[in-house]
């Protein structure tokens, strides 16, 4: 045998760590890369909006040459955004009081225990 497969026989568990560990590590690096080239294409998609909205120009309409083009760089009126929403509604539901007032069952049950027997 080879000294690498006596090292092997003898530091069989070492080698196992070290292998899931290279393969944890090939993983981390692999999500990292498309986490990264994720948020980078969506600062592509930003700075595009924001040359556009910077810009002059106007695009022109080929069907309708009278009509006016609407312009970019006004904002769209839209609701508000959904997870907002979500969001504000969770939150107060969390800051709402979680109980109807009464005495809780556990209290009860603690009461029943400290009262004198036979009354």
């Amino acid at each position: 045998m080879t000294v690498f497969s006596d090292w092997i026989q003898a530091n069989w568990f070492e080698f196992g760590i070290l292998v899931f560990l290279s393969a944890i590590l090939a993983t981390i690096v692999w999500f990292a890369r498309n986490i990264l080239r994720t948020l980078r294409a969506s600062q592509e998609q930003v700075g595009a909006l924001l040359r556009l909205s910077f810009s002059d120009v106007v695009p022109v309409q080929a069907a309708e040459p009278e009509a006016s083009a609407p312009v970019l760089s006004e904002p769209m009126q839209h609701g508000p955004n959904l997870l907002v929403v979500f969001a504000r509604s969770l939150f107060r539901w969390f800051q709402a009081p979680m109980g109807s007032g009464s005495i809780g069952p556990w209290r009860k049950v603690l009461r029943w225990l400290q009262a004198p027997a036979g009354s």
